[in-house]
């Protein structure tokens, strides 16, 4: 049995007559990178905030570590998470050292000395001396904020748009010490618009819009849905299974009305290989999809339904 960082339970809240978050069932393995997927509003920071205990919800409820909300050694779980939600909390006028003194002071972390040292080097900010916060790039303030999270030492961290603003180096540096920390045994929630830098880190994706939790997937998963493919329309797909595994083609699929095909196809030779055979195809489709076609193919059956 999976082991979850996270579970939640028919999670909802409501504020006035607005349901930001719509009974939602989330999942988030240990050790994983969880990419939350979804629009502006659409509940992300209200989830990652109720989370944090600094939202109650309206109904339902969830579990950090295995350990429920409504029990009261839920704050003692709380210890070992660390969040960034909405932006990094820095003083801008403090060194980089002297921002992470300043948070062991808050912590009531005694030896700072040790910790200190350490926190800058696994974020890459060791050599910046003096120099105040206010004058780094977006990209070493976001780093330096996830310092500050690594002070407590924690198990499971939830960056709210990490990525946001960043230029392609900012970016770049976030996702290598994602993935550093991961690989230490940290697990993530990150929320992030910037798709094609999600896929480069998540091991598991919750896609979430209006409020709903739409699909959860693993990316091994999301690849094989994502992989290109050729589907072929014909009414009788059974019949069409059989001519193109005799045709040499093996990773296929049938379904009511057509059948997909994973495996290379040059769909002029194809074509003319079935009607050889009496197969009159009415209509062929190649597709390849990447993470934010198949959020926006989720959109829209949502909105179908």
């Amino acid at each position: 049995m999976e082991n979850y960082v996270i579970q939640t339970q028919g999670l909802s809240k409501k504020y006035g007559d607005k349901l930001a978050v719509n009974n939602v069932d989330m999942h988030v393995p240990q050790g994983s990178v969880y990419g939350f997927v979804g629009e502006n509003g659409s509940g992300k920071t209200t989830i990652m905030r109720l989370l944090m205990g600094l939202a109650i919800p309206t109904s339902g409820q969830y579990a950090l570590f295995g350990v429920d909300s409504k029990d009261r050694k839920i704050q003692e779980v709380r210890h070992h998470i660390s969040a960034i939600v909405e932006a990094p909390s820095l003083v801008p006028s403090l060194s980089a050292y002297d921002n992470l003194k300043y948070a062991c002071l808050y912590y009531g972390i005694t030896n700072y000395k040790e910790v200190i040292p350490e926190a800058l080097k696994n974020v890459g900010l060791e050599n910046t001396g003096k120099k105040a916060a206010k004058h780094f790039s977006l990209g070493m303030r976001q780093r330096l904020g996830i310092a500050v999270l690594l002070l407590n030492n924690p198990t499971l961290m939830l960056l709210d748009e990490p990525m946001n603003g960043l230029d392609p180096s900012g970016v770049a540096e976030l996702r290598n010490l994602i993935i550093d920390l991961n690989k230490k045994g940290i697990s993530f929630i990150v929320s992030s618009h910037i798709l094609s830098e999600l896929e480069k880190i998540a091991t598991h994706y919750g896609f979430i819009s209006h409020g709903k939790l739409l699909k959860e997937i693993s990316a091994t998963d999301l690849a094989l849905e994502c992989q290109k493919y050729t589907d072929l329309k014909y009414g009788e797909p059974q019949k069409l299974e059989k001519e193109l595994l005799a045709l040499g083609y093996k990773n296929i699929k049938a379904y009511p009305n057509s059948v997909r095909i994973y495996d290379d196809v040059k769909p002029l030779e194809l074509l003319k290989a079935l009607e050889k055979k009496g197969i009159e195809i009415s209509d062929v489709k190649t597709s390849e999809m990447n993470v934010e076609d198949y959020y926006l193919n989720l959109i829209g059956g949502e909105k179908n339904v």
